[in-house]
């Protein structure tokens, strides 16, 4: 055997496996097992309730002679009555391989050749016309025989008392009959389980249709292509399962696009730093600068800056990661306002920090340093955008189990179109990302996952550009 043969084989032996193996073929197998076993039931017990084969006999061309039976069967009955012409009839038949059925003048058989004969119902009885239904084997047959011999009996009167009947011997029955190699209910079985199968094919092929595309589309999004959807087609189960899986496609491109924004924030956000310091030092170094105070504050600023930009990256990993060790506790919101507005009130310039914090709301159920936080990021960015003029005002109050704090400024506002991403990662309403009007974008983020573990939220909204925004944090209320 060549590898070409080992190869070719191996492919076939490989699609049998896949035929077998495949979700179509065995519902396929099953609808098909189910449906011909339903329709060969329900050709049987049709059968089996009707138990009537009807059949239409010309008989052959050489129809037995009544000559030499005739006179005998005559002077038999008119000796012995119709027993008489029975023991003659038989006597006949047996002789010339026939058979013999007498009808009397009321329609009933009076005498035969056979039991089975003697037996059957006579529907027509004629001068060479004879239609019967006999009982054989539990199946009725319903039988009519044209230009078949006959001939009449009379009494000693001379009136006829029935007509005598002569039939072929080659079927049970006594007539001659070519039945089809098949029976009619057998090849309406038959015929039926095959549209059934038919059916059954074409019928898992469009209902497995939508499986192959979610094959086919989860392959493509394995090579890479995230953009791949299917288009889901009614209510069912499978409808359902290609909307998740839209759904999955979605969230997965929209993940691996948050990634990519990322990386490439964190190199933007790492770059000017790492540069100024570079830069600096490369100066200090050529002996372009002098190394004095001023050089060392600024470089230390930027030192700073990356330490901050570190910690805030770390605190969004840990959120991701479910690693924040937290310490939840009834905490003095007071208290938290004033150390995260404390360093802003010592500057000279900048929007007045007004606060007020109802009876009810003075104290929350959070991790004193996570709320500190928190609050320190919503003041940075309300100053940020605010101009010296204008205020800043921090206002707490109960709502039933919660307490929800406000951070409300007269500043810059968010744009509608902006509204919906202040929380994303590194997103800025500012395009150029300047840090003296944006910062790093890490901030809100940092606020909304800080909140979500400690089973709290925060929403932003604003009424639009320069008409100023509000930050709510929401949190839980302690139970005493």
């Amino acid at each position: 055997m060549t590898a070409t043969e080992v190869t070719e084989q191996g492919t076939r032996r490989g699609a049998i496996r896949g035929l077998r193996g495949s979700l179509r073929a065995r519902v396929f197998v099953t609808v098909a097992i189910v449906l011909a076993a339903a329709t060969a039931a329900a050709g049987l017990l049709s059968r089996r309730a009707t138990l009537v084969e009807e059949r239409q006999i010309f008989g052959p061309r050489q129809m037995p002679s009544s000559d030499g039976v005739e006179q005998a069967v005559r002077d038999a009955y008119v000796s012995g009555g119709w027993d008489g012409a029975r023991t003659a009839m038989q006597s006949a038949a047996a002789r010339r391989d026939l058979r013999m059925l007498a009808v009397d003048t009321a329609g009933h058989p009076a005498a035969a050749s056979s039991r089975e004969l003697e037996t059957a119902t006579v529907r027509t009885a004629d001068a060479g016309h004879l239609s019967l239904e006999i009982e054989r084997d539990g199946v009725r047959s319903n039988i009519a025989v044209r230009g078949v011999p006959t001939f009449a009996l009379r009494d000693p009167d001379g009136g006829i008392a029935g007509r005598v009947y002569l039939l072929p011997a080659t079927e049970p029955g006594g007539l001659s009959a070519v039945d089809p190699w098949l029976p009619g209910w057998a090849a309406a079985t038959i015929g039926t389980t095959l549209v059934a199968l038919l059916l059954a094919f074409a019928l898992s092929g469009r209902i497995l249709r939508p499986i192959g595309d979610l094959t086919a589309a989860a392959r493509r999004m394995r090579q890479g292509d995230l953009d791949v959807r299917v288009v889901p087609r009614g209510d069912d189960e499978i409808a359902r399962l290609g909307r998740a899986f839209n759904e999955m496609a979605a969230r997965l491109a929209e993940t691996e696009r948050t990634k990519r924004q990322m990386v490439g924030d964190v190199a933007h956000e790492l770059r000017s730093p790492v540069t100024n310091l570079r830069c600096g030092l490369e100066a200090i170094q050529d002996g372009l600068v002098a190394l004095d105070r001023g050089r060392i504050d600024a470089l230390h600023s930027e030192t700073l800056l990356l330490q901050r930009l570190i910690a805030d990256l770390q605190d969004l990993a840990l959120a991701d990661a479910g690693g924040l060790v937290l310490e939840l506790r009834s905490v003095d919101l007071r208290d938290a306002i004033q150390g995260a507005a404390g360093p802003l009130n010592g500057v000279a310039a900048g929007a007045v920090v007004t606060v007020a914090i109802d009876e009810g709301a003075a104290r929350v159920m959070a991790d004193p340093g996570r709320l500190e936080q928190m609050l320190r990021n919503l003041i940075t960015n309300a100053r940020r955008h605010t101009p010296d003029a204008g205020t800043i005002e921090i206002r707490a109050a109960r709502h039933g189990d919660v307490v929800r704090i406000a951070v409300r400024d007269t500043g810059c506002g968010i744009g509608r179109d902006h509204l919906p991403y202040v929380f994303e990662r590194f997103y800025r309403a500012d395009a150029s990302r300047d840090r003296a009007t944006g910062g790093a974008g890490l901030g809100l983020a940092i606020v909304r996952r800080l909140a979500e573990a400690q089973s709290g939220s925060v929403t932003a909204a604003s009424a639009g550009e320069g008409l100023g925004s509000t930050f709510t944090i929401e949190l839980a209320a302690p139970l005493h």
